[in-house]
């Protein structure tokens, strides 16, 4: 499952930022009182310098800046501003000579704008892991240029949109690994439920469920009601379960409710259909009735 999030959307937290720089819309207060940024306030990787530090999100597809590209802007004369007149390849252009020549030819500048340049007028794509950590990767550039609170809160709401990313991915890795080894997966699902709600009790409730009932051990439904209560209470609009662990409430509220005779829900018909079947809960075809 991809990222409903674009682009569009992602960008507008990001590098977008410049719009800051060039035309003023910070205050100037903003920045004295934000803390100093070093490249190890935020980055943490001491054994690596600036310029190693911006050069590992760059991937095969990366396109760098020419020093000939460089000396232009570095040299270009910033217009004054208008709005009306200006285009966005003609803004895009300003606002990048701006920060070479205020901040000089170094690695987070050469990062910023070369990461621009990637997206160009890609309009809505998939957001991916590797764009994820880009795009976080020029926030923190930018914040380390100019550590102003618009700049760190924006890096921050980055920060969680990358975590998301990387939840997602290992979901997708589990649901494979569940059809391939259960054993394996319920060790594995165990570790992730850890790391996104703590080491609390209500995780052994949930991985003890999800694994009777995959390996289709009797469950009782003392057991069901204690893992929809917990799902309950992990789990809102937010903070959403993975697709197995919806699939469990399901199957937990169908066994509970069988006195009444109702026959399983369609959803859970679904997601009976694929397991059997052997296919990912991801790739489900909901339209096809």
């Amino acid at each position: 499952m991809k990222s409903s999030l674009t682009l569009r959307s992602l960008f507008y937290f990001t590098c977008c930022f410049s719009l800051f720089l060039v035309f003023g819309c910070g205050d100037t207060e903003d920045t004295k009182n934000a803390p100093i940024a070093t490249p190890y306030t935020f980055l943490n990787e001491p054994e690596l310098d600036e310029e190693g530090y911006w050069e590992q999100f760059k991937d095969e597809n990366w396109i760098r800046l020419t020093d000939a590209e460089v000396e232009e802007l570095m040299n270009f004369e910033i217009p004054r501003w208008d709005f009306k007149q200006q285009t966005l390849e003609e803004f895009n252009k300003h606002s990048h000579a701006f920060l070479f020549q205020k901040f000089g030819d170094i690695p987070s500048v050469r990062y910023i704008v070369e990461f621009e340049r990637q997206r160009g007028d890609s309009g809505v794509v998939s957001l991916t892991l590797t764009l994820a950590k880009q795009s976080v990767a020029c926030a923190e550039a930018m914040y380390f240029l100019l550590p102003t609170e618009n700049h760190k809160r924006s890096l921050e709401k980055l920060r969680e949109v990358l975590k998301g990313v990387e939840e997602q991915e290992e979901r997708l890795v589990l649901e494979q690994l569940r059809r391939e080894d259960p054993k394996v997966w319920i060790k594995r699902k165990r570790v992730f439920l850890i790391s996104k709600h703590g080491d609390i009790p209500e995780i052994d409730t949930i991985v003890n469920f999800l694994q009777k009932l995959e390996l289709n051990l009797p469950i009782t439904d003392k057991e069901c009601h204690a893992y929809i209560q917990v799902y309950d209470a992990l789990y809102d609009d937010i903070n959403t379960a993975s697709a197995y662990e919806f699939y469990a409430l399901l199957e937990a509220l169908h066994q509970v409710r069988a006195f009444v005779e109702e026959p399983p829900s369609p959803r859970l018909e679904k997601y009976r259909e694929a397991r059997a079947k052997g296919i990912s809960f991801y790739d489900i075809d909901w339209n096809d009735n």
